[in-house]
Formats: structure tokens, C-alpha cells, sequence
């Protein structure tokens, strides 16, 4: 559970410079510096050459567990461990939860000359060292590329290094400017850690009551200073049985008209408690603390709020901003892969309609998940909400892979998360339009690609297509009793309120349901 003030780690390859920027960092930051490399050497009362040749790698790796388990216990560092550290995915784990990681980057050729100048490093020794290097790069490529905060060094002076480094902590102000839909956004590492204070600097005081679910509260610690309800987790409770115990505690904790609710979990829960918020007492404050990327980039902004009937999801809502929006990406190291995956749907959609280099850096580049980003994909539906608040027109491009989308989910009795339901909708209504003609070919293949390589599925064999058809009408996305849909036609742009053959639509829930051969 983190609830400490964050760490800051950096990471990277042998002589990306870990031990100089950290030191300059820590020193501007106020923070004290920790190397891993040097604790371990003080603790075994060895050099790291003299480990190695004395113990093997294996024996170095146990104590540098060790190093690695007792720093994640602390708080308020800068941290660099040894370059094989993460190797080891305990490690990282552990460390990863209690701050950002910053990877290192630089050429071969600087790395190579700033160990020359360095010295003692024993997985270089040997007669040829840039070889050496450049079979470690290899073996390491794909664990560099998995952390979503990138720093390159090449060319730059440390404190050009710390410099990039403290503009990536700077939170950032974000704000959905629309008629009757207004709400501030800061998005920022550490911010769950304060939560009240930030609520108080938004002139959100009063009667306080926080609302999460079972799986945040086991995972995190928000906030333990407020009142709290927590809920069952996921969607199957997203219903107004459990919207009663939310009024039911809001009595009990005496909330009156100047109250607040903060909402912190994921779509279920933010859904769930903006409805609350916006029918108890005829409407209520409310914050909205996503820690799903999912909602972070998607079910957060926009204001609008719902459960689900045995008919459909979300055929209950209304409307209801929040006063205030705290997304910390700190939360999604507590993901499981699974709901990372399903979060990076909503994602690619925003790239697909709205944001063609954020769509490309998603098909080739680094993991997904720094703050640059999360704010372009929080910008996309900002755009998109901003020019249309109360969907009448262009906010229906947001709900590409949804119509689709929503009728899997059902249909799978929700064994497939709402991202993957999405991801797999995105896929069927890519192909659709080709199809029809309203997409240049091979769009919807280079979907697929991208959607595969993330992790999404992008088919539900051995699924009904009459029982998806069927829950697809069902859905609120109807306009006089007819399904409409949105449809990509090239990355950035999509069609919306398109009435589809219904001869089509089946071919393609057919295609989609299809065992493979």
C-alpha cells in the first residue's frame, strides 16, 4: 500500500549517466541520493569487480534483492540501482510502485566513452568492450523500451539531464472548458499522496466523503485522513443497488448540499459516484481520482455519469461534472498487465480519431504511459468534448468500437474487461468500414497490428453474433431507434451517426465470432 511520498528512480544502461544526474537532481530536489551499486559494495565490504569475481553474477543479484527490497521501504530518494537491477522483475516491482522510473538512454558510442572514463565495470572486462556493450543493449533492448518515462543523454551535460527530468515531475493543469461541463485536471506524479491538500487548494472543503472500491483499497492507501465507503469491485455492481449505498453513506456522514464526494478507482467507481453526486440532494460536488489508464484517459473527462440496467450499461446517467480531476500515474504500477492492456484501447482510439502521432508512437516506440503522452490522449477527448458537451454531434465520434464494443462485453457476461471489449469493437468497426467503403484499405489491419502488439484482443471466437447483435440494441447509443455508429476513414479522422445495412453488421459480428481455422 503507498500512501509515503514518491521516489524518484533512474535507470538505464551502464553509463547513462545514473549516478551524476541523480546526485544533481537530489541536490535541486532537496532529496537525499541513493546508489544501489555503492550499498551493496559497502555491505559486502567488497567492490562490485571484487563481487563478481568472488561471488559470480548470481551471488551479486541475491544482495542487490536485498539493497532493492529495503529502499522500496523507504521514501522521498532519489534512487539509481545497478544496471541489471530490473532484470529481475521482483525488483522492479517493487521499486516501480513507490515512484516514477526515468530510463536513461544514450547512443553506443557515448555509453562506450563514458565507461572508458569511468572504469571498473565488470560486465565490460574482457578484449573487446564495445562488443561487450553492444550485447548487452541487445539482450536488454526490450526492458529498456518498457518504461514510458525516456530520457535521452546523448549530447547533453547532466544538468541539461536533471533539467528534463524535473519538467517531466511538474504537474500539469489541464481543463475542459465547455458550457455547463467545466472541470480542472491535473495530471502529475504524487498527487494521490496529496489528495486533501490539493482538494483544499481547489476550494473543495466541507463534509468529505471518499468512495473506492475493494481492489484500490487493498492496492493503495488514499487519502486515510477522509471518510471512506468501499464497494465491491467491477462491473456487475455498477448498479443502482449499490448507487443506494453511496447515499446511504453520505447520510450517515452528514453530507449536506456543501459536500463532497471524491471518487477513487477506476470507470465503475467515477461513474458511480458522479451519478450519486449528481442526484443526491439534487446535485453534489464531486472529485474524481482515476487509477485506471483506462479512465485516466477516457471515463474521467466529459462529466457524464451512469450505472447499468439488466437491459444495457449505462442507461441510467446524467450529466454531472467533476469540481476537480487528480489523475496520478503513480496508480497504474498497481495494475495488473491485463487492465494496463485494456486501458491502452481507449488510447489508440483517441490516436485513431484524433491524434495520427500518437497513434504512431504506439505501433512502434516504447511503452505507453509518461506524461506527455497521457495528456495527449486526455487532450483528444477534451477537443472533442469542448465541441460537442452534450452529444449531439461530434462527441459521437468517441464512440468508436463501443457500439460493437459494449454488445461483446455483454455478450461475454463480462469475461472480456471494457478495454478489451472495446480493443476487439475497434477491430469489427475498422473492418466494417472498409467494407463500405468509408476507410482506406488496410486501415483496419493496421489496427490490428497495433491493438496485437499492446496486447488486445481482436476477435471473440465461439461468441453469439445474434446475442452480441441483440445486447447491441440495447446499448444507449440509438437515435430514433436505429443503432448508429462511428466510423474511421484515415488515422485522425472519423464518421459518426452512420446508420450501417444491417446485412453488413452481420457479416462482420459473424467474421468476428468466427473459430479460426
Amino acid at each position: 500500500r503507498r500512501s509515503r511520498a514518491m521516489n524518484i528512480i533512474l535507470y538505464g544502461p551502464p553509463g547513462s549517466g545514473k549516478t551524476s544526474v541523480g546526485q544533481v537532481l537530489a541536490q535541486r530536489l532537496g532529496r537525499a541520493f541513493v546508489d544501489a551499486d555503492i550499498l551493496i559494495a559497502a555491505r559486502a565490504g567488497r567492490t562490485i569487480p571484487q563481487l563478481f569475481a568472488e561471488r559470480g553474477e548470481a551471488g551479486f543479484r541475491r544482495l542487490e534483492a536485498e539493497i532493492c527490497a529495503e529502499l522500496a521501504a523507504q521514501s522521498g530518494l532519489v534512487i539509481a540501482p545497478g544496471g541489471g537491477a530490473f532484470l529481475d522483475p521482483a525488483n522492479r516491482a517493487r521499486l516501480e510502485c513507490t515512484g516514477p522510473v526515468f530510463c536513461l538512454r544514450a547512443s553506443a558510442d557515448a555509453l562506450l566513452a563514458r565507461l572508458h572514463a569511468d572504469g571498473g565495470r565488470p560486465l565490460l572486462a574482457g578484449d573487446d568492450p564495445a562488443g561487450r556493450l553492444q550485447a548487452l543493449l541487445a539482450a536488454r533492448r526490450t526492458l529498456y523500451a518498457s518504461f514510458p518515462a525516456q530520457i535521452e543523454t546523448t549530447g547533453r551535460s547532466v544538468e541539461q539531464v536533471a533539467d528534463a527530468i524535473v519538467a517531466q515531475l511538474a504537474p500539469r493543469p489541464l481543463t475542459v472548458d465547455a458550457p455547463g461541463l467545466r472541470h480542472a485536471i491535473v495530471l502529475g506524479y504524487g498527487l494521490l499522496e496529496r489528495l486533501p491538500a490539493l482538494l483544499a487548494e481547489h476550494a473543495l472543503t466541507g463534509a468529505a466523503l471518499l468512495v473506492t472500491d475493494e481492489n484500490v483499497a487493498r492496492a493503495l492507501d488514499p487519502a486515510p485522513a477522509l471518510p471512506r465507503l468501499v464497494l465491491p469491485a467491477g462491473e456487475p455492481h455498477k448498479t443502482l443497488d449499490t448507487v443506494r449505498l453511496i447515499y446511504d453513506a453520505c447520510l450517515t456522514h452528514g453530507l449536506d448540499r456543501a459536500g463532497l464526494l471524491v471518487a477513487v478507482g477506476g470507470g465503475v467507481i467515477g461513474d458511480m459516484v458522479g451519478f450519486a453526486a449528481a442526484t443526491y440532494l439534487r446535485g453534489v460536488r464531486w472529485a474524481n481520482v482515476p487509477t485506471t489508464l483506462l479512465a485516466m484517459v477516457d471515463a474521467s473527462l466529459g462529466g457524464k455519469t451512469g450505472v447499468d440496467l439488466p437491459q444495457g450499461k449505462n442507461l441510467v446517467g446524467a450529466f454531472h461534472p467533476p469540481a476537480l480531476v487528480i489523475s496520478d500515474p503513480l496508480t497504474l504500477a498497481t495494475l495488473p498487465p491485463r487492465e494496463t492492456a485494456a486501458g491502452l484501447a481507449e488510447v489508440i482510439k483517441h490516436g485513431l480519431i484524433g491524434d495520427a502521432e500518437l497513434f504512431t508512437a504506439l505501433e512502434t516506440g516504447p511503452a505507453f504511459g509518461n506524461l506527455e503522452q497521457l495528456e495527449r490522449a486526455i487532450r483528444v477527448k477534451i477537443r472533442v468534448v469542448e465541441a460537442d458537451p452534450f452529444e449531439r454531434g461530434q462527441r459521437g465520434a468517441l464512440n468508436l468500437g463501443h457500439t460493437s464494443g459494449h454488445g461483446v462485453e455483454a455478450a461475454s457476461e463480462f469475461a472480456f474487461l471494457h478495454g478489451e471489449a472495446v480493443a476487439i469493437g475497434l477491430s469489427a468497426e475498422a473492418h466494417l468500414a472498409e467494407r463500405l467503403g468509408l476507410a482506406e484499405a488496410g486501415l483496419a489491419d493496421r489496427l490490428d497490428r497495433v491493438l496485437s502488439r499492446v496486447g488486445l484482443p481482436t476477435r471473440c471466437p465461439g461468441l453469439a453474433p445474434e446475442r452480441i447483435r441483440a445486447l447491441m440494441s440495447a446499448d444507449k447509443k440509438k437515435a430514433g431507434g436505429r443503432l448508429k455508429f462511428a466510423l474511421p476513414r484515415r488515422l485522425g479522422e472519423v464518421t459518426w451517426g452512420i446508420d450501417v445495412d444491417e446485412a453488413a453488421l452481420r457479416e462482420a459480428l459473424t467474421a468476428l465470432t468466427a473459430l479460426a481455422a
